[in-house]
């Protein structure tokens, strides 16, 4: 008996042994997959507010070149003398926040705004542009200056247009402070900062330093004090050297700080610099103290496991329960209800009398294609929070998707109803204006809600009632029983008979010329589509493009369009007549299609027009911040089509996107050529047409209709023309007899 009790109590200490081995090992392996875990997300915030700050200095230094180089075209363009014209630009120094413009000749003489004479052959800035090298320096001190400040420079050489050598150096000279001050962005809420270092560790640009006494030379005065960072320097050096990103940690003081170095590439690869980001890494482990404790609650558990095994046991379901609860019923970028639980919330309440509001952020996506993925989804947090404090007790928000939204809203009088979404509307354009992103406004439709109608059909009917206040811009919103369905049934019907047009060529191109400013001859012309019906009237496209572009159609006839105009243009060939190039219009939805090159260039294989013969016309809004895009219209261009910029000045246009080098034309907005003959309006125009044409663009002014426009882009040197003022779209016979 002592002894089969001593083999039982022997197994049983085995098998507890094992357990509690198996246990701890597997605690063990949890906590390093978290604590690895923990690192990753350490280094991957890291990495992303570098990131960032790179790119507001690239971007920023980016603009400072075309600024200059802009500048230079002007100056060889005015007639005095070199020291007379660089003073000219005091006044355009100072508006810019530049300390001084200079001018250096061969010699290293300098001519500037602030009339110091002096001789800077001996800068190294001054002889890297004779050597034909744009320069950005690093923090030096001012050499014109009676007392000790810092400067920082961009430089670039001058070339002589008859004989192509270097004829001096051209300068934008900034106050380091000041310069660096424009670039402060928050960096990890004021305790991390980035800056530019060169190979020697000097420091040119600085980005939320207020956090950490900086000085000169980041090895020298920040790394070398502390023995703790031996071994960091040549790391550092190292990663420079080979334009390597990496990361690590070093202290200053007692405080560990982990820190990202980035190169980057400015000027079109001229130039590279680092960019070197720090944060303490107490910082960055706040941020993850939920991660923390939860790893110290598994160590405190596991001690208590093994005399409370089933409670560890049912702790670990009901977390499990939870966990799959918010998967169910969170939004994951608001953190709050989603439409699932939006409606088990709503059906328990005990009364549900009340509107039903389906929201709509129209025109959202511009948010994301010009200010980025990120911000969209800030601005998504952003309106959530204004939308929760909107409401009242009882009352009930969730996000659908994306920018759509629903609410729960207490009956009340409609005039009060209507108050609080113009008031959430307005709150919604005010966050989309601190993007600097304009046109963004919300739209709201409303159904009433009792507990005899189903919350899905509410919604849905709802949802009808934002999309007429979507299409019309007087209030921004719509109640489902006061929309005009009369209305709704036109655009039904009218997408109802969307194939029938296509299939029976309802559809007829008209053509609008343009005309070249030299010789008052037709050059080309733009094809634009009519929709004519059976008895002969015509819909004007306001009507039917809109819509189209709203349910999806808009490719289907985008495509429909271009094969008309291919094959137009094939009869016109063949038959003699006087052929110009014609350039389409293509939407958004089409650049992202599948397959929209190859089917487009086999489109125009299938007629055998030659490429030049066939233009693409393409927003600017459905370009900006899109590399892929980007590469779609290089593809295009690199078989022979070329792509035109339509309706610059709308709002959206940006040097970024002119900088990305996919278009061959600018087409100049009517809104900018109304501005002729206001002083304002004339000198935004002429650097306009300036800036395009030194970036090798071909320049066509839309809207052209007064004689005393046409001389003015005449002057300014616009290449062509389209407008009233020469003819309006014409049709297909009218157009033939202007080309026969």
């Amino acid at each position: 008996m002592n002894i089969n009790l001593k083999k039982k109590s022997i197994k049983i200490t085995l098998i507890a042994l094992t357990f509690v081995i198996l246990f701890f090992s597997s605690i063990v392996y949890c906590t390093n997959r978290i604590s690895k875990e923990m690192e990753r997300q350490l280094e991957s915030n890291l990495t992303d507010v570098a990131n960032q700050n790179a790119l507001a200095i690239r971007n920023q230094l980016n603009n400072n070149y075309l600024l200059l180089q802009s500048l230079i075209t002007e100056l060889k363009e005015m007639p005095g003398d070199m020291r007379d014209d660089v003073m000219l630009l005091k006044g355009f120094a100072k508006s810019h926040n530049l300390k001084r413009i200079g001018y250096f000749t061969p010699d290293g003489t300098t001519y500037n705004t602030d009339e110091v004479d002096a001789n800077l052959s001996y800068r190294e800035f001054f002889k890297r542009g004779m050597e034909g090298k744009f320069t950005i320096t690093e923090v030096l001190s001012d050499a014109l200056s009676s007392k000790p400040e810092d400067v920082i420079i961009f430089s670039s050489p001058m070339y002589d247009d008859a004989s192509g050598d270097v004829n001096g150096v051209f300068a934008l000279i900034y106050d380091a402070e000041v310069f660096n001050a424009s670039l402060q962005v928050d960096c990890f809420d004021g305790q991390g900062c980035s800056f530019a270092i060169n190979e020697e560790g000097d420091i040119s640009i600085a980005m939320g330093y207020d956090s950490v006494q900086l000085s000169r030379n980041l090895y020298t005065d920040i790394l070398a004090p502390n023995k703790k960072n031996d071994g960091v320097v040549s790391s550092i050096k190292q990663l420079i050297l080979t334009d390597t990103e990496g990361f690590g940690r070093f202290y200053i003081d007692d405080i560990e700080y982990y820190y990202y170095c980035l190169p980057i590439s400015l000027v079109n690869d001229e130039i590279t610099w680092n960019i070197f980001t720090m944060v303490p890494t107490s910082y960055l482990l706040e941020r993850f103290k939920p991660v923390q404790n939860t790893l110290y609650l598994m160590i405190v558990l596991s001690i208590l496991l093994f005399t409370a095994a089933l409670t560890a046991y049912l702790l670990t379901f009901r977390s499990q329960r939870l966990a799959v609860q918010k998967l169910a019923y969170i939004d994951p970028v608001t953190d709050g209800a989603n439409y699932a639980l939006f409606k088990r919330r709503l059906s328990k309440l005990r009364t549900r009398r009340g509107y039903i509001i389906s929201m709509d952020i129209q025109h959202f996506s511009n948010i994301s294609i010009t200010a980025g993925g990120a911000a969209s989804d800030e601005m998504i947090k952003k309106t959530w929070e204004l939308v929760t404090k909107s409401i009242k007790n009882n009352e009930l928000a969730a996000r659908v998707r994306d920018d759509y939204f629903v609410l729960f809203l207490e009956m009340s009088d409609a005039a009060t109803i209507a108050l609080r979404l113009e008031q959430l509307s307005s709150g919604i354009h005010d966050i989309a204006i601190s993007y600097q992103v304009p046109g963004i406004r919300a739209c709201f439709g409303l159904f009433p809600m009792d507990n005899t109608v189903s919350i899905d059909d509410a919604y849905n009917k709802a949802k009808i009632g934002r999309d007429f206040a979507k299409d019309h811009h007087d209030k921004c919103y719509a109640f489902y029983n006061e929309i005009d369905h009369e209305e709704l049934m036109k655009n039904q019907q009218l997408e109802e008979r969307f194939d029938y047009a296509i299939a029976n060529r309802q559809f007829e191109l008209w053509y609008q010329p343009k005309y070249s400013t030299i010789t008052r001859e037709p050059v080309g012309c733009e094809a634009l589509v009519r929709w004519r019906e059976s008895d002969g009237s015509l819909i004007p496209p306001g009507r039917f493009i809109p819509l189209f572009e709203h349910d999806g159609y808009i490719s289907q006839l985008d495509e429909y369009v271009f094969r008309e105009a291919c094959r137009q243009q094939k009869y016109w060939l063949d038959n003699g007549f006087n052929t110009y190039p014609v350039s389409i219009n293509v939407s958004r939805a089409t650049l992202y299609s599948n397959n929209v090159v190859e089917k487009y260039l086999g489109i125009l294989n299938e007629y055998h027009v030659p490429a030049e013969y066939i233009q693409l016309e393409v927003l600017e809004s459905a370009i900006s911040g899109k590399a892929d895009i980007a590469k779609l219209l290089e593809n295009f261009r690199a078989n022979g089509i070329h792509i035109l910029m339509d309706d610059f000045g709308t709002g959206y246009s940006s040097l970024a996107t002119l900088n990305m080098h996919c278009f061959d034309t600018l087409k100049l907005d009517k809104s900018l050529i109304d501005c002729i003959g206001e002083k304002d309006g004339e000198t935004l125009l002429h650097y306009v047409i300036k800036m395009g044409r030194h970036l090798g663009l071909h320049i066509t002014a839309e809207g052209v209709e007064y004689e005393s426009q046409l001389d003015y882009l005449t002057e300014q040197k616009c290449d062509d023309i389209q407008g009233y003022f020469f003819s309006k779209p014409l049709p297909l016979r009218d157009y033939e007899k202007l080309i026969l």
